[in-house]
């Protein structure tokens, strides 16, 4: 492996530097900056970029993205949960809570919230074992005054004693949220098997127990632990703005240099996760959802400092590929695997996991030790014969024409992940780093693979458990879990499976021609063709990378009419999925992505990505979703996987449970999981044969092709799809499904759930759906959002979940107030949420006018947020193409109204939709009601609404 590289110059340990951030001549602003580099960025690179380090040890990558219509920035502290105290669980975590409420310079709690929601944008951090990383975005005109605030909370927070119970309170109600979700449950027990006093072995969520307060001292230990670790030496900072370089360095420069460098290092972690001389171990994990998860865990050498090489993703590539004769594909075939993935979980720089998972059939769960022995055989496999130049020259190959042709992220998800990745590579490297794959290590390869053996892993079996009275529980998830000693030579196979492996053969999907077409764009798709398949073309090489879209939509009359029909229609799409699979994954490594699934009128295919192979990739996916093999076994284990998804829609969070119930009471031919999963337990997989014959026996097809993409190229496609689908097929019209207009009045529906936590949900609908009245509930949503969040989250501390968004529903315009609460049940909620309608009655009709127009610009920001990928602008135009708007105007139309509301129209909207005689629906979602009288429950309607708004394809 290489040598350990020095991510930060010698220069970044320089110590604090004192100063305050108003009043800096640019010479003193200058002074602060040790040095600047020009990061590498790879060719076609539009954005400028620029690393600086200031003299306090902090790093600042500054990226001048013209096309950025946000700007955004993220700080990330190399100190996450694993330096918790020993009994202080959850200490990180809640420092990061703390830091969001108030510093010197601007000490009310929600004004940072506030300010950044008023002008467009939005915020929130994370804290992870390693790292705890803080992100916004907002209106590039407003990013100085934001990063004013953003900068204090590192510099002069104030931990306010006031606050620290409501937000000891707020990361309870944060843990009593998850505290049912199978994946932390999972980790909470797999963590059991790490040696005694491991420091990433902890509880990193924190509740009220470890963030006890008794004595007053959680804000001391608070203040403590932030000053033992928060140094400008371990921050990485990325500001992305439209803003020249010059001028962002100007905004971070002289707001970032008076943070305090303490001269901290970062937390190492040498202590091993498993212990070698107890393995091979089995950890089973009693599951709560239907769920069979198996992983192989593998404590493997770090890997971070050959990211330029990537030995591990080259080993990943091969373990985990898709193809015909793959581990996947062979265990598939079997019945015995859904899903596989390889990867790593975890590095700390010295040490690292790595994790083979699997999704696992009802008789793969039977047979784990056959799957657990198979996949050892592959890695013999590859052991013996996969460690070949070619493999690598492919892969280095597809990285170099992802780094040419990459997408844009959006800037807030771009700065979170650059920060992050400041601390693990080369400012230099920091943009290319993800697709750097330089040399072949065959010898790095190598000594990987001696760590992927029989005699050290730690296999894991995550399923429901009937009888768990012996087992050990882990803290605070209360989660079963049992761990046993396993024999290396249990693991050694003698399938005759192992004969079907094969390692991947030569990809044909990698991409040869690169050009972009000849031509204008088009400012929006154009009908073109006759006959019974509609086709939209809109030529767009506007990301200057030769990438299309090719959209199908088979619309029919069997797809629903009944929950049976929406069950076998959504099985028809899956199988048609796990069919094509092994077939089209190398399409999916080169760049082509394929989707198949169903919706509320039939199928939709969906490819993206190199134009050069699509049209051969289309030819494959068409040709199966007309003639499926349906063959009984395969078809027999993708029905049981929709029974189990259906199954487990019962453990879903409370505000999750409230939100579905929302779409099951007011769309057409959306039946509720229950009565989809009766159905589904009716099925038998020759059932699905007869469902097909129908569906396919009248169709309504509608097709977009978009991108780089020729006329003569998007008719051939046509004539294509025509012939391969069309044929003995009537054509039909399959109409839009409609949103139930609720009667004007409020009405409340009781659901049933499983979790301990109260859900409730306040949904009010708008009277009609012209643009008017979309804009209206659209700016009352920005309006009440962040006030609402501030009482019932930060103020009354109803629960971790507190949202007041708005919400669509196909024609329908909507407010949705949510609500997910530990402690509070629905009248108390529900008591809270109508005062506080009440009482910004007063507060809105006392609105300026320079505050309205703001919040008006704040909805238009996000309604006019760019596209950063081509399959965005492809969706946008699919949308419209489902509501029949044929002028692609929709969010023009949208923006013209926003600007045009008054504070009369706003105000009498408010009045008469929220307050006096609104068209409510309220969800309580609690744990006390009876499934068959939820079942009873109807509600009084005023009938559809005539036209259509959002997309359902």
């Amino acid at each position: 492996m290489t040598a350990r590289f020095s991510p930060r110059p010698a220069a970044r340990l320089a110590g604090l530097v004192m100063g305050t951030v108003l009043g800096l001549t640019a010479q003193s602003a200058a002074a602060d900056v040790v040095q600047r580099t020009s990061p590498e960025t790879g060719p076609g690179a539009t954005a400028e970029y620029r690393y600086l380090t200031l003299e306090n040890g902090l790093g600042a990558l500054l990226v001048s993205d013209p096309r950025a219509d946000k700007a955004a920035a993220a700080l990330d502290v190399h100190v996450g949960a694993g330096a918790d105290p020993e009994d202080r669980a959850g200490l990180a975590h809640f420092t990061e809570h703390m830091l969001f409420l108030g510093t010197e310079t601007y000490p009310d709690p929600g004004e940072y919230k506030s300010f950044i929601n008023s002008h467009g944008g939005s915020h929130n951090a994370f804290t992870s074992a390693l790292d705890t990383n803080y992100f916004f975005n907002v209106e590039p005109g407003f990013l100085e005054p934001a990063l004013d605030r953003f900068s204090e909370q590192f510099r002069v927070p104030t931990f306010a004693a006031e606050l620290i119970e409501r937000e000891r309170n707020a990361v309870n109600s944060e843990f009593s949220a998850h505290r049912r979700n199978d994946g932390r449950r999972f980790w909470s027990a797999l963590k059991q098997t790490f040696p005694d006093g491991h420091p990433l072995a902890g509880f990193t969520v924190g509740n009220l127990e470890t963030l006890s307060n008794e004595d007053g001292e959680l804000r001391a230990e608070t203040v403590e632990f932030y000053e033992r670790h928060y140094s400008a030496n371990l921050m990485e900072l990325v500001v992305i703005g439209p803003q020249p370089l010059e001028e962002l360095e100007s905004m971070v420069v002289p707001r970032f240099s008076p943070v305090a460098n303490r001269g901290h290092s970062a937390p190492r972690y040498t202590q091993p996760f498993l212990e070698s001389e107890q393995m091979p171990r089995l950890l089973e994990v009693d599951a709560i959802r239907d769920t069979r998860q198996l992983q192989l865990t593998f404590p493997i050498p770090s890997t971070e400092e050959d990211y330029r090489n990537k030995p591990l993703s080259y080993l990943s590539h091969l373990i985990g590929h898709e193809g015909q004769g793959s581990l996947h594909a062979v265990l598939k075939e079997a019945g015995l695997v859904d899903k596989l993935s390889a990867g790593q979980s975890m590095d700390t720089g010295d040490q690292a996991m790595m994790n083979i998972s699997m999704s696992l059939t009802p008789e793969g769960r039977d047979q784990w030790r056959e799957v657990v022995r198979l996949t050892f055989d592959y890695l013999d496999l590859i052991r013996e014969n996969g460690i070949r130049q070619v493999y690598f020259e492919e892969q280095q190959k597809l990285n170099d024409i992802e780094l040419r042709f990459r997408e844009r992220d959006k800037p807030i998800h771009e700065a979170s992940s650059l920060a992050s990745r400041l601390h693990r590579v080369a400012p230099d490297d920091v943009v290319i780093a993800p697709w750097l794959y330089e040399t072949y290590e065959p010898s790095v390869y190598r000594e990987l693979m001696n760590h992927l053996k029989p005699d050290n892993v730690l296999v894991s079996l995550l399923a429901p458990v009937e009888e768990t009275d012996d087992w050990q529980t882990t803290p605070y998830y209360d989660t079963p879990y049992r761990l046993t000693d396993l024999e290396a030579e249990q693991l050694v196979s003698g399938s005759e499976r192992s004969e079907q492996l094969t390692l991947p053969e030569p990809n044909p999907f990698i991409p040869e021609d690169l050009s972009l077409v000849a031509g204008d764009d088009m400012p929006r798709p154009r009908a073109m063709g006759d006959g019974p398949l509609e086709l939209w073309y809109a030529r767009d090489t506007r990301f200057e990378a030769p990438r299309a879209n090719v959209y199908l939509s088979l619309r029919s009359p069997a797809a629903t009419g009944s929950a049976r029909n929406v069950v076998l229609t959504r099985l028809l799409a899956e199988t048609v999925r796990d069919e094509l699979n092994a077939l089209a994954y190398p399409a999916r490594i080169a760049g082509l992505d394929y989707q198949v699934y169903s919706h509320l009128r039939g199928i939709t295919v969906k490819l993206s990505g190199y134009s050069d192979k699509l049209p051969r990739l289309m030819e494959d996916v068409l040709g199966r979703l007309r003639h499926p093999e349906l063959d009984p076994e395969p078809v027999r284990t993708r029905l049981q996987q929709i029974r189990d998804d259906l199954a487990n829609a019962a453990e879903r969070r409370p505000y999750e449970i409230a939100s579905g119930a929302i779409h099951e009471q007011l769309l057409d031919n959306v039946y509720p999981h229950a009565t989809r999963l009766e159905a589904a337990r009716e099925l038998a997989p020759e059932d699905l044969a007869d469902h097909t014959a129908r569906f396919y026996s009248a169709l309504d097809p509608v097709m977009l092709v978009h991108g780089n993409m020729t006329r003569a190229a998007a008719l051939n496609i046509r004539s294509r799809v025509t012939s391969l689908v069309m044929e003995d097929v009537e054509p039909t019209e399959v109409p839009r499904a409609r949103v139930r207009r609720l009667a004007a009045e409020e009405q409340t529906l009781d659901v049933s759930v499983r979790h301990s936590d109260q859900g409730y949900l306040r949904y009010i609908q708008g009277a009609d759906s012209d643009y008017a009245t979309q804009a209206r509930f659209r700016l009352l949503a920005q309006l009440l959002s962040s006030p609402f969040y501030e009482r019932l989250r930060t103020n009354q501390q109803m629960g971790y979940i507190v949202q007041g968004t708005y919400y669509p529903m196909l024609e329908a315009p909507g407010i949705g107030f949510i609500v997910q609460s530990p402690k509070n049940r629905f009248e108390r909620i529900d008591e809270s949420v109508t005062t506080f309608l009440k009482e910004q009655e007063k507060r809105l009709a006392n609105l300026d006018g320079e505050t309205l127009e703001r919040q008006k610009q704040a909805v238009v920001s996000r309604l006019a947020q760019d596209d950063t990928r081509l399959s965005e602008v492809a969706d946008r135009y699919w949308q419209e193409i489902d509501r029949g708007n044929h002028d692609f105007d929709n969010r023009e139309q949208l923006i013209e109204a926003v600007k045009a509301i008054d504070h009369e129209a706003l105000m009498a909207t408010y009045r008469n939709a929220v307050l006096e005689d609104p068209r409510a629906l309220l969800i309580n979602a609690h744990r006390d009601v009876p499934r068959e009288a939820e079942s009873l429950q109807s509600l009084e309607y005023d009938g559809s609404f005539p036209r259509t708004v959002t997309g359902t394809e």
